[in-house]
């Protein structure tokens, strides 16, 4: 029985392809150039799905300001979540629910 081809060790270059990010097994993503912007640190992504009329407002939005999703909505979200008080929220009287007799 004929063996399989063994894989190559070098890498091949596709072009087009920027190799400044990499996958290996150490980490998720291990930058090999440095530059561009600092981090902002980790971050957690949530998708959200407006409805039609509102994601094309929106779109249009970002056009008009010259932005784009990410830097527009972020501070809007965070000064929504910074101003709700958890504690007051998870300490809410529930509406009393009348027994059936």
């Amino acid at each position: 029985m004929p063996q399989p081809p063994k894989r190559a060790t070098r890498r091949r270059c596709v072009p087009g392809f920027v190799y400044q990010n990499r996958l290996d097994s150490t980490m998720a993503i291990q930058k090999l150039a440095q530059g561009g912007r600092p981090s902002k640190g980790p971050r957690h992504t949530f998708v959200v799905k407006p409805d039609l009329a509102r994601a094309e407002k929106l779109r249009a939005i970002m056009e008009i300001l010259g932005t784009n999703a990410v830097d527009y909505l972020t501070p809007l979200v965070a000064a929504h979540i910074d101003s709700i008080d958890l504690e007051e929220l998870r300490n809410q009287e529930t509406l009393p629910i009348p027994k059936a007799s």
